[in-house]
């Protein structure tokens, strides 16, 4: 049976998590500083590659194959975690050494994602829907949904915030290719109902399984990712909230890790 996911309903309602007083001031603080600027991109830049990740992690050609446009979002993926170090690299010079990032050891996009796909994976295993399929199509829909909100609020941020207008210009206009890239992937839903009528008359066990798998997979499940997935943000922003406490951690714990080396 095919699935109506409200795409644009779901993210309007999901909107509201970021307006919590201590998301509202995460943000702020992090557009206010350029450390945290810095940490930002470069998280940005670390979560998109973990999205890249995502995309091959199905492992299974045949159903690979039969998602449109998947090499071309994973390439895309990948240019999304280049041009955002690149920029960071460009803007904040000061934060690298040898063209390294040098708190790298404490970036938030990888702990982000991982989080997100582990408490996701644990509810489709529960629920006796785990596969890689599923746990790709509704882990991505999250993902989507949280990327177009997140930089869509830093964008406004951004406009409101007192750096140089280069860094802001440049930084807004990045996010922004982001989200014109992302808008042009065929939707999750349109992925998940071409896969259920494809002609299986061809596969293999193992793609078979896995759309035995998706017929199971309700429109809940990814509403569930979605807002897991903006929950789990809205921490992440919080931390931000006492700018100089959260810049004093992860100088501390970069120190740490270099001394532990």
């Amino acid at each position: 049976m095919s699935i109506a996911l409200h795409e644009a309903e779901l993210r309007s309602k999901l909107a509201s998590i970021l307006e919590g007083p201590e998301v509202r001031r995460g943000l702020r603080e992090m557009v206010a500083d350029r450390f945290l600027l810095a940490f930002f991109l470069m998280s940005v830049s670390e979560g998109e590659g973990m999205g890249e990740a995502g995309v091959a992690a199905i492992r299974e050609e045949e159903i690979a194959h039969l998602l449109h446009d998947i090499e071309r979002q994973q390439r895309e993926e990948g240019g999304h975690q280049r041009g955002s170090l690149e920029l960071a690299q460009e803007l904040f010079p000061e934060f690298f050494e040898a063209g390294q990032y040098r708190y790298a050891s404490r970036l938030t996009g990888r702990e982000y994602y991982l989080s997100v796909l582990q408490q996701n994976r644990q509810r489709l295993k529960e629920r006796g829907l785990a596969s890689r399929l599923n746990l790709y199509l509704t882990t991505t829909f999250g993902y989507e949904i949280m990327v177009v909100l997140y930089y869509g609020a830093v964008i406004d941020a951004l406009g409101e915030a007192k750096v140089p207008r280069t860094v802001r210009e440049r930084m807004q206009a990045e996010l922004r290719r982001i989200l014109a890239e992302e808008e042009t992937h065929l939707e999750i839903e349109d992925q998940h109902n071409t896969l259920l009528a494809c002609d299986r008359s061809s596969l293999g066990p193992r793609a078979l399984e896995m759309l035995e798998a998706l017929e199971h997979l309700q429109v809940e499940d990814y509403h569930w990712a979605a807002e897991l997935s903006m929950r789990e943000l809205a921490k992440m922003i919080a931390r931000y909230a006492d700018g100089p406490s959260f810049r004093r951690e992860i100088e501390a714990g970069a120190s740490a890790g270099v001394a532990r080396a």
